[in-house]
């Protein structure tokens, strides 16, 4: 009976998300700076206020009000063990709207993450939801759907569910491949360094232990966008020795796309070249290889047959072929890093050589050896020193620790925290909040990023509350604060709580009286809002309404 119930769920019926034409600007596991696109991009007509549908039968399990850049999102949770996601969505549907509102004047917050249970929200496959919208860190009109098991929170691609609503008859593009020699063991085309190349060509030389990478675009009918392919497979001599499906990948393992994407390129050209080998901390389990790591070692005196083969999820298919010509070649030895400074993926590593800066990087959160490149500043206005680690953008695969000296004598310890600026040249800025504990005269902080540069500061500076309009019926406030940064918001008329909104500008708050519980009276009313910044500094605004 289990098993047949477990059929039964798994066959749960989708449908679109949307009553017009579905046609993607982006698909699921796309590779971006610190992450995978973790669902498809559905156009809107460049509009907003489409209707949006579950796809599915279930509950709303969320609504999430702008936080994390989703704008207004919703999770829908179905009975085959999986969620959809909608994200960047300009309203909620009425009931729907009803609950979140009552969450947000019963815990006096706009932003919020609202949990549901499975009886209070039921929805069927094709019930509208909610409009689409432009919200959050959206860059134009569109649906972001995602699809997650619910239990792990493992991102699926969505056209597993919706292949039907789509067609599409084209294939991958192949582009180019980028080669990555290993040093002190690898030579490709006389050169010990990683270069692009393209298929024209079908005979190359090398010798030794060489990596590649590839960069390919899929298509799709009807669009002129570029996607992220979900297939890719390296064979040589016919032996499969890299594969990849960009299905099924766990949050924990966003960052490892910088791993397996070339970043280092990336941030020059903004072209992803994705490797086909496994360097030692990528654990990315949408990557398969043999025991070399998908690294092709050219050792024999003949000729070795590479093929990529490049396919989307309907199918469709391209293949690019060379043949890599083995000739004993030597190889020139290649600096070993070494040194203080160097940290591994096999260790933990504990940086306290410095005098004013301590740096904790656990083995798990590295790729690869990497040699650290500490530079220490002056910032006007900093209580300590300023330390940067790495001379680029250095993302790590997840949190380390940093501690910095501070002399905190005469101080309030709970106003320190440590900033962060990715600009070297703005000395003085106040940079954007990373946190922080004080203790024994050091103060620590979670860091994911070696480039930035980072720094104590001390913020006593309350936020800054000003008036924009006071029409009941449009009140807007614009509230700042150049130090720590906000954290909250109240606003009451008359000493009762009133819901004011936030859209793409943080910095501003409005409301519509009309709205709100507050019966109008044509009375003056005081209208009160108090702002709590980061290092829970407060400010008081105060004005007369007439409502």
């Amino acid at each position: 009976m289990q098993f047949i119930l477990s059929l039964f769920l798994s066959a749960l019926s989708f449908s679109s998300p949307v009553h017009i034409p579905v046609k993607l600007a982006g698909n699921f596991g796309e590779p971006r700076p610190n992450h995978f696109h973790g669902g498809i991009d559905v156009k809107t007509n460049h509009t907003v206020n489409l209707g949006v549908y579950s796809i599915a039968d279930g509950y709303v399990s969320a609504a999430i009000v702008e936080l994390h850049g989703d704008g207004l999102a919703l999770i829908v949770a179905h009975p085959n063990g999986h969620s959809s996601y909608y994200l960047h969505l300009n309203r909620y549907a009425p009931q729907i709207s009803a609950s979140v509102q009552r969450w947000q004047y019963k815990h006096h917050k706009f932003t919020a993450d609202i949990r549901f249970q499975p009886g209070e929200l039921p929805v069927k496959r094709g019930q509208l939801i909610g409009l689409s919208g432009n919200t959050g860190a959206s860059q134009g009109p569109h649906l972001h759907l995602e699809i997650r098991k619910t239990a792990t929170s493992t991102m699926i691609d969505p056209l597993i569910f919706l292949n039907k609503t789509i067609d599409d008859h084209r294939p991958p593009i192949i582009h180019s491949f980028k080669t990555y020699p290993q040093p002190s063991k690898g030579i490709f085309e006389r050169s010990a360094e990683s270069r692009i190349f393209s298929f024209n060509r079908e005979t190359f030389t090398a010798w030794g232990k060489v990596g590649f990478a590839v960069r390919a675009d899929d298509y799709m009918d009807d669009v002129s966008n570029t996607f992220g392919v979900r297939f890719m497979k390296l064979y040589c001599d016919g032996k499969l020795v890299f594969a990849s499906d960009a299905n099924g990948i766990p949050p924990a393992d966003n960052r490892m796309v910088n791993s397996w994407g070339d970043f280092q390129h990336y941030l020059n050209s903004k072209v992803w070249f994705l490797k086909s080998f496994r360097e030692p901390g990528n654990r990315l389990p949408i990557i398969k290889t043999g025991t070399n790591q998908g690294i092709i070692d050219f050792n024999q005196r003949r000729n070795y047959r590479l093929r990529y083969v490049m396919s989307d999820i309907y199918g469709n298919q391209t293949e690019k072929e060379i043949i890599v010509r083995a000739e004993p070649t030597p190889i020139p030895s290649a600096p070993k890093l070494k040194g203080a400074m160097l940290i591994s993926p096999k260790k933990d590593n504990n940086l306290v050589q410095l005098q004013d800066v301590r740096l904790e990087i656990p083995g798990s959160k590295l790729a690869t050896e990497t040699l650290l490149h500490p530079r220490s500043m002056t910032i006007n206005g900093a209580l300590s020193a300023a330390y940067s680690f790495s001379a680029t953008r250095s993302p790590l695969l997840g949190y380390g620790k940093i501690s910095l000296r501070v002399n905190a004598a005469n101080l309030d310890t709970r106003k320190l925290y440590i900033a962060a600026t990715g600009f070297p040249g703005i000395y003085g800025a106040a940079g954007w909040f990373c946190g922080g504990t004080y203790k024994q005269g050091w103060l620590t902080t979670r860091i994911r990023e070696l480039g930035d540069i980072y720094y104590a500061y001390y913020d006593t500076r309350p936020p800054l509350i000003t008036k924009l309009h006071l029409d009941p019926r449009n009140l807007l406030l614009k509230i700042t604060d150049d130090a720590s940064g906000m954290q909250a918001y109240e606003a009451y008329i008359d000493g009762r709580f009133v819901l004011f909104q936030q859209g793409k500008d943080k910095t501003i708050i409005a409301c519509n009286l009309e709205n709100t519980p507050i019966t109008p009276r044509n009375t003056w009313r005081t209208l009160t809002v108090i702002a709590t910044d980061n290092c829970n500094n407060r400010s008081m605004f105060k004005a007369k309404v007439r409502y």
